[in-house]
């Protein structure tokens, strides 16, 4: 289930970006988070503007149900969203528009985009709808000249995680018993008549 919802939240951002008229801006790098941010950020830089999407983590789970054997397991996701401008950081954020034209987008513009994309969704996952987290900066600076930042917001969610049952051994000598109590009318609570019925394997 985490990575049918990881990729969901991904296939949904990059279905609005691909729309007419979609999100109102490009945004070609929509990935699933595998450390970018470590490897370089000069690199990184580059494929600005930029989403990843990331597992965060799970709260701990709590008993669902009576029969003890499934759990409710609260999850988070982590979006991801970066931006450069020559501009400077105000732009990095801010974003430019002409108009009502966006021609340079801002991270704020980024995270209001997909929190409407995603806030209340459960993709027809077996999942709780998704609602917002918190938001927190993670970069917010200068390289080589260029302003740039990135901000991740988090989704919560969560889904039900079920003990797998054991097949039943049908060869099993316990299995090929039944047993059966018979009780007449007034019913004291005892037995009247008890038999064991041996089944054929």
């Amino acid at each position: 289930m985490i990575a049918e919802t990881e990729d969901a939240i991904i296939n949904q951002i990059k279905a609005a970006a691909a729309a007419t008229p979609g999100l109102g801006y490009k945004l070609p790098n929509v990935a699933s988070y595998g450390g970018e941010l470590d490897d370089g950020l000069a690199e990184v830089v580059r494929a600005f503007p930029a989403v990843w999407v990331t597992y965060a983590g799970s709260g701990k789970p709590r008993p669902y149900g009576t029969e003890g054997k499934k759990w409710y397991v609260p999850a988070t996701f982590a979006v991801m969203v970066g931006a450069r401008n020559v501009r400077g950081e105000r732009s990095t954020r801010h974003g430019v528009k002409v108009g009502a034209q966006i021609t340079e987008v801002g991270v704020y513009q980024m995270l209001k985009d997909i929190g409407l994309l995603l806030i209340n969704q459960d993709f027809g996952l077996a999942i709780s709808r998704l609602v917002p987290g918190a938001t927190k900066t993670l970069y917010n600076t200068k390289l080589n000249g260029q302003a740039m930042a990135v901000f991740v917001r988090e989704f919560h969610t969560g889904f039900i995680e079920a003990q797998p049952r054991v097949p039943i051994d049908v060869t099993d000598p316990d299995w090929l018993k039944l047993g059966m109590n018979y009780y007449l009318a007034p019913d004291d609570g005892n037995a009247d008549a008890s038999d064991t019925v041996t089944l054929n394997p």
